[in-house]
């Protein structure tokens, strides 16, 4: 073979291979949903997308040391993607969904850029806005409850909304709110609407069952009303955190570091460490709406102060 048929050969070879790379461009994508069982009910959280934050912005009184090495430690670097979770768990009579995502809504803001792919992800689960019966809300958070509405229209026509009543007060009574909260408060307001206009809202009183195997637990701090929740059945007991724990790199290890996104953060402090030493004593399921996705796990006493998290083992529900 001459050189030139050779140098043929070795370009037809080149474009064959650059055409067979070309014919399997990447997917891009990652799966949005996870699943466990807990006594009889299905858990399943669903992923609304994930924003990259400083660690300093979320944490603004953690130094720059215990910063690199905790983030060295846990294999990440700044900034950190944060990811934005909600869960829906499946009681075998009732569909209930802890928080909506964004919806989509300010997507412009760095804070949300990139989320709104809950409704995606619940129908790759195999399930249809229209099937949820419930909703429970931890507090206001746009990443909580951007994504009650579509338009103008209810997201979850046939769901009851249920809301803490210190995250409805802002609402209803803005002339005592905090002042912050006031430039919000249209956009709160244009979510619940359509929901009481239907018949589908109501608001809760501190701690209390919301269904059999659901109930709320009062953990103000984060948000003025905000609640956590806690699902059980069979003796297995979920904590379902909402914004307890932000950074789970930092604050699983150091519960008193507070977040600049904390309405009150002595307050929060104080519910994170207790959640979580009950989470620990009780060897709970513990689930975040910003830890990792999936955000599922199990907390452990780490020294006299600390914890540490322990991630969900993959497996398949039975």
């Amino acid at each position: 073979m001459t050189a030139n048929c050779k140098a043929l050969v070795i370009l037809a070879l080149a474009v064959c291979t650059m055409s067979a790379r070309e014919s399997a461009p990447r997917a891009k994508t990652q799966p949005g949903f996870y699943r466990l069982m807990l006594g009889d009910f299905e858990i399943t959280a669903l992923n609304d997308g994930v924003v990259a934050y400083s660690t300093k912005q979320v944490l603004p009184t953690a130094t720059p040391e215990k910063i690199a090495k905790a983030l060295h430690a846990a294999g990440l670097v700044d900034p950190v993607g944060m990811s934005y979770n909600a869960f829906l768990i499946n009681t075998g009579s009732k569909l209930v969904l802890i928080d909506t995502g964004t919806g989509g809504k300010l997507a412009d803001s760095p804070f949300f850029r990139g989320t709104g792919r809950l409704v995606a992800n619940l129908r790759a689960a195999g399930y249809e806005p229209e099937q949820v019966d419930e909703i429970y809300i931890t507090h206001f958070g746009p990443d909580h409850v951007g994504g009650l509405t579509r338009g103008n229209e209810r997201a979850f026509p046939n769901a009851m909304l249920h809301v803490p009543k210190g995250e409805a007060d802002l609402v209803f009574h803005p002339d005592k709110a905090p002042e912050w909260t006031k430039h919000w408060t249209e956009f709160w307001r244009g979510l619940l609407q359509p929901y009481m206009d239907a018949g589908k809202f109501s608001s809760f009183a501190e701690d209390g069952e919301l269904t059999p195997g659901i109930r709320a637990m009062a953990t103000k701090g984060h948000a003025p009303g905000h609640a956590s929740y806690v699902v059980e059945s069979k003796g297995q007991r979920l904590i379902v955190l909402g914004d307890l724990v932000l950074l789970g790199a930092m604050q699983f290890a150091e519960p008193t570091l507070t977040s600049s996104f904390d309405s009150d953060p002595a307050a929060a402090a104080v519910q994170r460490k207790r959640i979580l030493q009950l989470a620990a004593d009780q060897d709970d399921w513990v689930a975040g709406a910003h830890l990792s996705f999936p955000g599922i796990g199990h907390v452990r006493q780490n020294g006299a102060q600390g914890y540490s998290w322990v991630p969900a083992n993959y497996g398949i529900p039975h």
